[in-house]
């Protein structure tokens, strides 16, 4: 029992003698806009805005009194966010919180449900009105693509290896608290 001491002295050895070495001394200078400036995320190759149309509110009636709501923000350089709603005879029975983002390493579409973990798909196909992501999960979906119909639908598609996909058809609708 005598090592226990022993340990727990070596252990504290060296937090002593790092508490007492001086820390170095740091450049107080104050942050300027041209600093910062320098310091600024590169800017993406693939902008947003090229998303822009799936920006707004959208609705699918899916039967059994189930209606599906999705509502997507305008797009920033690197930002666009969702919610979506599943609602039964007009009471929410699950949620999720989606974004599209450009990163640094590409185009991501992240989506977070019900409380869970959130899910990272990568941009692997675009074209007009057109999106694809995929990730390597063995979990489904492991591809989600949105694209727009010829009619102005919103069509989103979840595909996966071993269970049939889910598509839904969007209509745009009214935004929550729009007087127009």
């Amino acid at each position: 029992m005598r090592s226990l001491p022993l340990v727990a002295l070596l252990l504290l050895v060296p937090a002593v003698a790092s508490a007492q070495t001086p820390l170095p001394k740091v450049d107080a200078k104050p942050a300027t806009p041209d600093s910062a400036k320098s310091k600024a995320r590169a800017k993406p190759l693939f902008k947003l805005e090229k998303v822009e149309w799936m920006s707004g509110c959208w609705a699918a009636e899916t039967g059994n009194d189930t209606r599906v709501e999705e509502d997507w923000s305008a797009a920033s350089e690197n930002l666009m966010l969702a919610t979506t709603r599943y609602l039964t005879n007009g009471r929410a029975t699950g949620y999720e919180f989606t974004r599209i983002e450009a990163t640094d390493s590409g185009i991501v579409f992240a989506a977070a449900a019900d409380g869970k973990p959130e899910h990272v798909y990568k941009l692997v196909r675009q074209a007009s009105e057109y999106l694809l992501f995929e990730r390597t999960s063995k979990e489904f979906p492991q591809r989600i693509i949105y694209r727009r119909s010829s009619d102005g639908a919103l069509i989103p598609r979840n595909e996966g290896e071993g269970q049939p996909s889910i598509e839904l058809r969007l209509m745009r609708v009214r935004c929550a608290g729009d007087k127009k």
